[in-house]
């Protein structure tokens, strides 16, 4: 599914349960597995990162799924970005230069 389609679908959810994913409150654990997903990590790793089990990150994401009510990861990253539960950094353009 494209990145625009999971957009999309996520706005029509939001815009339908508005009151519910502004109610969404996710442990700082949790926030924790969003971050290292939006950095690409996999769940195998984001469980090294964190000390714990493969399991435990996949219970993580099936609450950030269920509080957010979406029924991706990406679209719960699109969401927890657009309600403001993480923030993305801006990515600095001068360290990305073309060969001379």
């Amino acid at each position: 599914m494209a990145t625009q389609q999971i957009f999309e679908t996520t706005k029509g959810q939001a815009t339908a349960r508005n009151t519910h994913a502004s109610a969404a409150q996710l442990t700082k654990k949790e926030v924790q597995a969003l971050k290292w997903c939006l950095k690409g990590k996999t769940s195998w790793e984001i469980a090294r990162i964190q000390n714990c089990s493969e399991s435990t990150i996949n219970f993580h994401f099936a609450n950030i799924r269920r509080k957010l009510d979406v029924n991706s990861r990406m679209a719960a990253l699109l969401k927890a970005i657009q309600s403001g539960l993480i923030t993305v950094e801006p990515i600095d353009p001068g360290g990305c230069r073309e060969p001379d």
